[in-house]
């Protein structure tokens, strides 16, 4: 099954941006993207963001492959 890193932008309250990042595994970019933003909304993520807002628009999806182990 391939890795994928799936990047979402944030922008907290006082309007700092930034990026979240999810390295998932999925059979197809749409199913990465879900399995992220699913990852994304879990408490435990949304304090590591401190509660910054997901910007889901901008999100981008990419196959890597990882080199672990190598």
């Amino acid at each position: 099954m391939p890795y994928w890193a799936v990047t979402i932008p944030t922008l907290t309250a006082d309007g700092a941006s930034g990026v979240h990042v999810f390295i998932v595994t999925a059979d197809h970019p749409d199913q990465a993207r879900g399995r992220a933003l699913a990852r994304a909304e879990m408490p435990m993520s949304q304090r590591h963001r401190r509660n910054a807002v997901l910007r889901r628009a901008a999100l981008t999806v990419a196959e890597i492959t990882p080199r672990w182990g190598m």
